[in-house]
């Protein structure tokens, strides 16, 4: 993937939020079938890559941060754009530390309903998050 490409990732990823935010009624349901074949499959792919990397995971007021290393950066803004159109209530961020040496922080937020949808849905990454973080 060319660099325009990722950084095109990057920006559909963080743009989404407010707009689906403001955009939320009804119950909290992920559509898995709004993917083609394609994003599905590459949707697959990047959440057995991604999950294998995760460091550690922080819950907040709002929702879970996840560590993961910088060099991710690309596929967790991928990851985020695709997860966005299946799940457009969850308000994705993403955070680069100082460079160079500091991580890549993906951020799922939202309000209370959210907040415990993610913490259901995303519980196998949480837990895995959580035994790497304790061994270190």
């Amino acid at each position: 993937m060319k660099r325009s490409s990722a950084v095109g990732l990057l920006a559909s990823a963080l743009m989404l939020a407010p707009a689906v935010r403001a955009a939320r009624s009804g119950p909290l349901v992920c559509n898995l079938g709004v993917f083609t074949k394609a994003e599905r499959a590459r949707h697959l792919e990047l959440i057995a890559m991604l999950k294998d990397k995760v460091g550690e995971v922080q819950e907040g007021a709002a929702g879970y941060a996840f560590r993961f290393t910088p060099g991710l950066l690309q596929q967790l803004a991928e990851w985020a754009a695709l997860e966005s159109k299946c799940c457009p209530f969850i308000d994705f961020q993403l955070e680069l530390e100082h460079q160079p040496g500091g991580s890549a922080w993906l951020r799922l937020l939202g309000d209370d309903d959210v907040k415990e949808f993610i913490r259901t849905d995303f519980q196998p990454l949480i837990r895995l998050a959580n035994e790497k973080g304790q061994r270190q």
